[in-house]
C-alpha cells in the first residue's frame, strides 16, 4: 500500500488547503495533532514545496510559526506549526515594525523532556529569524498585555528561530500602553487637540439668513493654521441647518445645536446652541483666547472678541477681572499686570507653592455687565 508520501498529489487535490507562507499563496494538507488536548494549538502541515523552521503559516485567518525541524521525503516536506498568540511591536528610533509572536511561560527542558515554568515576571518569545528580528538587542523593551517587558537574553540556536527571554519591567510616560508601543512618544509628539466654536458662548441667526462658524483647533497648546477635516451636525434641521464647511442657515424660528467635531479623532468636539431669530434682534456674546496654562512667575496676553449673533464686531470694549478659582483664597494666585483695549496680561505668583491651583479670568462688556466670559487657568511648575 502506498504511503501518504508517495500519494502526495491526490492528497493536495482532494484535501488541499489554501495557506498562505510568508506571505505567498501555497496549497499544503493541514493536519490536526493527534496527541491529546494541550494549550498549545499545534498543527502538522504536509506540502510539495519547501518550507524552514520559522516559516509565518496562515490559515484560516490565524498565524502559525513552523516550530519545528523540517522533515523532508521523497515527494514532499512535514513540519509542525504552532499557533503564534500574540503580534507584539518593537521601536527602532521611531520606527516601528510588528512580529507574530508564540509566548510562552513554560520552557521545555531537554535533559527530562518536561515542561518548565519559569520564573514569574519572565517570558519566553519566538519570533521567526529574519532581518528585522535580528536588530533586537538585549535591553529592548516592548509592551504586551499593558505590561512592559525587556530583553534580558536572546537564543539564536534554533536555526530559523530567534527566541527572546524576556523580564517584566517598568512602565515609564513615554510608553504609549493603549497601542502597545514602548518609548513611542520618545519619538512621536503626543497631540493633545482641542476644538473650540469661536463664536461666542451661544448665537443667534436671523430666519432665512446664513452665518459662519469660526473653528479654532489648537493641538498641544497651539493653533492649528491648517484644518483637519472636520464634521457638522445639526440637533434639529428643520430649524438650523449647517453644511460640511460650518456655513449654517436659520429655517425656522427656533433653537437648536450644532456640533462640530474631527473626523479622525472623533472625541475632540465641540458643541454651540443657536437660536434662529427674526431680523433686528441682537445677542452679545464674548469669548476669550489665550493658553490654559500659565507658569509660575511668567506672564501670558489673552484677549477678548466680541459678537453680535455669532459674528465679530469690534465697537464693543470689555473690563477685566480676576480670582482664584475656589472663591476663599485670599491672596491672589495671578494678577492683572496691563490691559489695553481688549487685550490683557497676566502674571502669576512667583511661588512653585501654588502650582496645579486656578485663576478665572472674567471678561465683561462695558454697556452690559449681564455679557460676560469667564476664562480658567491654571498654574504650573517652571520645570
Amino acid at each position: 500500500m502506498k504511503d501518504i508520501d508517495e500519494m502526495m498529489d491526490f492528497f493536495l487535490y482532494e484535501k488541499g488547503e489554501s495557506i498562505l507562507v510568508n506571505g505567498v499563496e501555497q496549497i499544503a494538507l493541514v493536519i490536526d495533532t493527534v496527541e491529546k488536548l494541550s494549550y498549545y494549538d499545534d498543527k502538522i502541515i504536509r506540502c510539495k514545496f519547501q518550507v524552514k523552521t520559522g516559516d509565518i503559516i496562515e490559515y484560516n485567518n490565524l498565524k502559525y510559526i513552523i516550530i519545528s525541524q523540517i522533515d523532508k521525503n521523497v515527494y514532499s516536506y512535514k513540519a509542525r506549526i504552532r499557533k503564534c498568540n500574540y503580534s507584539i511591536a518593537f521601536n527602532f528610533d521611531g520606527n516601528i515594525k510588528c512580529f507574530d509572536a508564540l509566548i510562552e511561560t513554560k520552557v521545555m527542558d531537554t535533559d527530562t523532556n518536561q515542561y518548565m515554568t519559569l520564573a514569574s515576571g519572565t517570558i519566553k518569545v519566538s519570533l521567526q529569524d529574519n532581518a528585522d528580528s535580528r536588530d533586537i538587542i538585549l535591553g529592548k523593551r516592548f509592551i504586551n498585555t499593558e505590561r512592559t517587558w525587556q530583553v534580558s537574553g536572546i537564543d539564536k540556536a534554533s536555526n530559523g528561530l530567534i527566541v527572546l527571554i524576556s523580564d517584566l519591567t517598568l512602565t515609564v510616560s513615554k510608553d504609549d500602553l493603549i497601542n502597545e508601543i514602548a518609548d513611542r512618544w520618545q519619538f512621536e509628539i503626543a497631540h493633545t487637540y482641542i476644538l473650540s466654536i469661536n463664536n461666542g458662548s451661544a448665537m443667534n441667526v436671523a430666519l432665512n439668513d446664513t452665518a459662519q462658524l469660526n473653528i479654532i483647533l489648537t493641538d498641544n497648546g497651539i493653533a492649528m493654521d491648517t484644518l483637519p477635516a472636520l464634521t457638522y451636525a445639526s440637533s434639529d434641521q428643520n430649524v438650523l441647518a449647517v453644511d460640511n464647511n460650518g456655513k449654517l442657515m436659520g429655517i425656522s424660528l427656533g433653537t437648536a445645536s450644532v456640533t462640530c467635531q474631527m473626523k479622525n479623532e472623533t472625541s475632540v468636539m465641540s458643541t454651540i446652541d443657536i437660536t434662529v431669530v427674526e431680523i433686528g434682534s441682537h445677542s452679545f456674546t464674548i469669548n476669550v483666547t489665550g493658553l490654559t496654562t500659565i507658569k509660575v512667575t511668567k506672564s501670558q496676553s489673552y484677549v477678548a472678541y466680541s459678537y453680535d449673533n455669532g459674528i465679530e464686531v469690534s465697537d464693543k470694549s470689555v473690563i477685566w477681572s480676576i480670582r482664584n478659582q475656589d472663591g476663599i483664597t485670599g491672596t491672589l494666585y495671578a494678577w492683572i499686570t496691563s490691559s489695553t483695549g481688549n487685550s490683557v496680561s497676566i502674571t502669576a505668583v512667583t511661588s512653585s507653592t501654588y502650582a496645579n491651583k486656578y485663576v478665572v479670568l472674567k471678561a465683561t462688556l462695558v454697556d452690559d455687565e449681564t455679557v460676560f466670559k469667564e476664562f480658567v487657568i491654571q498654574l504650573k511648575n517652571l520645570f
